[in-house]
């Protein structure tokens, strides 16, 4: 009895296991248990980090960075911090002179957007929950990221952390492929063994 498929469907599920015990692993020790922050998560990764924010259902909060001092790019980013599948946001930009820099929806945990800065502006970032229920968001900056020591740091938290774990995605990526690889096998084997009986 060929067992190959079964071999290879093994050694793709110890893969996925192994991947998922290293992630767990690279998590606990930078402290992420249940709900984390990402400016904790990154200490030192941004030049600005608002305090946490509750927000009622259909209210906003504004938030504001100082796009001066050679700022030409700017990356920002929102977080909610007990994020629910339903829960939503709107995010405006202006400025002090009521110049529109775009508006963002979004009903993920967390997402970044980069800003082209064409003169020094301080920037007014209007946050409307949209959602439901009441939510508690925390804001991101960081002015002229592509200089940003901070993101090619060999030491720093983002490549500590991050860079260890897309490997692990990889890993959890072959792992699926190898099984399916696998199971194509047994699949292919039991076929050609059930044929060779009524030979």
């Amino acid at each position: 009895m060929k067992k190959r498929g079964i071999i290879v469907c093994i050694t793709g599920v110890s893969m996925v296991v192994a991947s998922f015990a290293i992630a767990v692993s690279i998590l606990q020790q930078n402290g992420l248990e249940g709900d984390f922050s990402l400016p904790d998560l990154l200490d030192g990764m941004f030049d600005q980090t608002s305090e946490n924010t509750m927000i009622a259902s259909g209210d906003s909060a504004s938030f504001s960075f100082d796009a001066t001092d050679g700022t030409t790019h700017l990356l920002w980013g929102l977080q909610i911090l007990d994020y629910q599948s339903n829960d939503a946001v709107a995010v405006s930009i202006s400025n002090i002179y009521g110049d529109n820099f775009g508006s963002f929806a979004s009903n993920q945990p967390a997402f970044f957007e980069t800003l082209d800065i064409e003169k020094s502006d301080i920037l007014n970032f209007n946050v409307e929950n949209k959602g439901p229920r009441t939510i508690t968001v925390v804001m991101m900056f960081t002015k002229n990221p592509e200089d940003s020591d901070k993101l090619a740091d060999p030491n720093s938290p983002l490549n500590q952390m991050l860079v260890p774990l897309a490997a692990v995605a990889f890993l959890l990526i072959i792992g699926i492929i190898v099984i399916i690889a696998g199971t194509v096998i047994a699949i292919i084997d039991y076929k050609k063994r059930h044929n060779s009986e009524y030979v």
